[in-house]
């Protein structure tokens, strides 16, 4: 069979199964099973494929029919212009966390400590030391196998040094320390939620998704302990949910900090700001 029309054949099933990107998803997972840039399927796309391409192809295809996430049949997710490394003990990466690691490079100033709670991958801490090799950078997460992916990332994309993981359950391994910024993507979706949302997801960590709290649980603890582990005039970094805000902004007013909410790209609030004032 040739490229093209195994393409349409598994673009059409894709589409009839629900899949909300059936041509592109079908592009990504046949490139990466032949071990060929995505051009290349248009380029050559009349070329005819062995028996042993068709299969490997065909097995990952099967498991995008049963809704496991691209990034995880491919191993691979991009993220700030990077290529990451994820499993089933990590999140997915997402375009609308790249605002979270702009307002980190925003605010921290040169020479910066800065800290990354529930760093999963460790997307957000590598793509900052990526952009900013003066930063004193410390990540941590509550998963052991969490960290390891994270550790193989920064490995290969930072070549291994300038981040220091550590284990631990939020601020516990890092009592007495203080830090110029604390920036996190924290699990902030109610477990009320869980039957409502995209099937995919059923294949991400739920440590790394669900709160308590309706999904403020985890957020709730951070903005009240955060002010003992930041410096004077700290600031603190949220991805939050998009009816998060007002909550967010009510909670972090009270507890002390100037509070401003930024939008992402797709218009929806994302990234709370809180400015130590105490």
């Amino acid at each position: 069979m040739r490229i093209d029309n195994l393409l349409n054949d598994i673009t059409a099933r894709f589409a009839e199964a629900g899949i909300e990107s059936p041509r592109l998803d079908c592009e990504v997972l046949a490139a990466h099973a032949l071990d060929i840039e995505k051009y290349k399927l248009i380029t050559d796309s009349f070329r005819n494929l062995t028996p042993d391409e068709i299969k490997k192809i065909e097995k990952m295809v099967k498991r995008r029919l049963s809704f496991e996430p691209v990034a995880y049949i491919t191993g691979i997710k991009e993220f700030y212009s990077l290529d990451f490394i994820v499993n089933k003990h990590v999140l997915i990466p997402r375009p609308e966390t790249e605002l979270l690691v702009d307002m980190g490079i925003y605010w921290a100033s040169m020479h910066a400590s800065v800290l990354d709670l529930c760093t999963g991958s460790g997307a957000v801490a590598i793509a900052l030391k990526h952009s900013r090799r003066d930063l004193e950078m410390y990540a941590s997460d509550i998963s052991a196998d969490a960290l390891k992916v994270a550790k193989k990332n920064a490995s290969i994309i930072n070549g291994g040094g300038g981040i220091k993981f550590i284990k631990g359950d939020l601020f516990e391994p890092f009592r007495g320390k203080r830090f110029d910024v604390i920036i996190s993507n924290p699990p902030y979706v109610s477990p009320e939620e869980a039957e409502s949302l995209k099937k995919e997801l059923s294949f991400e960590p739920e440590i790394a998704l669900f709160a308590p709290e309706k999904g403020r649980g985890i957020i709730s603890k951070i903005i009240s302990e955060a002010g003992d582990y930041l410096n004077e005039k700290g600031i603190l970094l949220l991805e939050i949910g998009s009816s998060q805000g007002p909550f967010v902004t009510e909670m972090g007013e009270e507890t002390g900090y100037t509070v401003s909410i930024l939008n992402d790209y797709s218009g929806l609030p994302r990234v709370a700001t809180l400015k130590k004032n105490f």
